[in-house]
């Protein structure tokens, strides 16, 4: 008897995820005394469906100077900027002054060119800065699209609970629960938090590629323990996630659908070549960036 492939597709689509590496974040310099873990890019994995950057920080002080980011530029890409503790205050050049918090989504478009800059609430009181900093690259008929800024407050996100887990739809969507971040491309970006002892099977579509980053405790994903500070780069072609946390953990999900070539990443910017890049850096340099909202 003949393999009938539609029928072993459709098993295939029916499977779990399991986990194909383990990457632990490496920690880096950012600005001053600050440091991050550093999760994507590495030489291993240059990206995830079109995730191309995934920075981890915290918990810290806030206390004044930390993460404090001074103006710089992005081209062809999107930052995101997902916070679980701790209040950051963004400002860019298309004239955006937000305050972010706990739960909220700051999506911001580079496009053909913006300049962004981060401060830490450092006021009285301020409760520790942690969390987690992706960029998203642009297909590439978007990425000379005109710059813009988009935030989301929590209260306007799905959030799905299971026994002893809540998961926060922060781009794309979860079964029937979507995300109203706007996006460019088909993505999956989950914020996922499991109670000691709890379980949850989510599902996902079969054709992105995903990661899972553990920000706190453990999770496991379909049965291989994923620690703190560690990227589990995830199996392709299944349509379950099936997450496990034995002292409690949380942990982003990130991924979607794989960009074609030509994408590069040259310092802050996704572009077509180096020499495109080389461009854009100089065209900073020179001072040929807008300027930063007051």
């Amino acid at each position: 008897m003949g393999t009938d492939s539609a029928s072993a597709a459709r098993v295939d689509a029916l499977a779990e995820r399991g986990v194909a590496a383990l990457w632990p974040a490496k920690p880096t310099e950012l600005v001053g005394d600050s440091r991050v873990l550093r999760a994507l890019p590495r030489v291993e994995l240059r990206r995830v469906g079109p995730f191309v950057f995934c920075d981890h920080f915290g918990p810290s002080p806030a206390v004044p100077g930390t993460m404090a980011v001074p103006p710089h530029p992005h081209v062809g890409l999107q930052t995101v900027t997902y916070l679980f503790s701790g209040a950051l205050r963004h400002r860019d050049s298309v004239g955006s002054v937000q305050d972010i918090h706990p739960g909220d989504v700051n999506w911001m478009t580079a496009g053909r060119g913006i300049v962004h800059a981060e401060d830490v609430d450092s006021s009285p009181g301020a409760a520790p800065l942690h969390g987690i900093q992706t960029w998203v690259a642009l297909p590439r008929e978007q990425r000379h699209t005109e710059p813009s800024f988009e935030h989301v407050p929590a209260s306007r996100l799905p959030l799905v609970e299971r026994e002893g887990a809540r998961v926060r739809v922060l781009a794309g969507r979860l079964g029937d629960a979507v995300s109203p971040v706007p996006t460019f491309h088909p993505l999956t970006y989950l914020d996922v938090e499991l109670e000691a002892g709890a379980s949850v099977s989510l599902p996902v579509p079969p054709t992105h590629a995903l990661a899972l980053y553990v920000a706190d405790g453990d999770v496991a994903v379909d049965g291989t323990t994923v620690e703190r500070g560690v990227l589990a780069h995830l199996d392709e072609g299944a349509s379950m996630l099936s997450l496990h946390s034995v002292k409690g953990g949380r942990a982003v999900v990130f991924g979607g659908e794989p960009l074609p070539d030509p994408l590069v990443i040259w310092w802050n910017f996704v572009v077509d070549s180096v020499a495109e890049g080389r461009a854009r850096l100089a065209d900073w340099e020179a001072g040929r960036f807008p300027s930063l909202a007051p």
